[in-house]
């Protein structure tokens, strides 16, 4: 039988500064992570999605986790 999977996206923003560019809490993304690896999520991929001058306005975040239905 084939595992069935749910899927979970978080979007979590970084921070700008004029002078110091982008800006991102790897912590708060850790942190983040562990309290949903607690629940069973597990992650699948991370990228950034960036604006026009190059920098990067927010993390993706793909999680998944088996679900209870057959």
């Amino acid at each position: 039988m084939k595992k069935k999977w749910e899927y979970k996206t978080l979007k979590i923003s970084t921070s700008f500064g004029f002078f110091s560019g982008t800006d991102f809490n790897s912590d708060e993304l850790a942190d983040l992570l562990n309290k949903e690896g607690a629940d069973g999520w597990e992650l699948v991929s991370v990228f950034d999605i960036g604006d026009a001058g190059g920098e990067s306005k927010f993390v993706v975040a793909i999680l998944k986790r088996p679900t209870d239905s057959n």
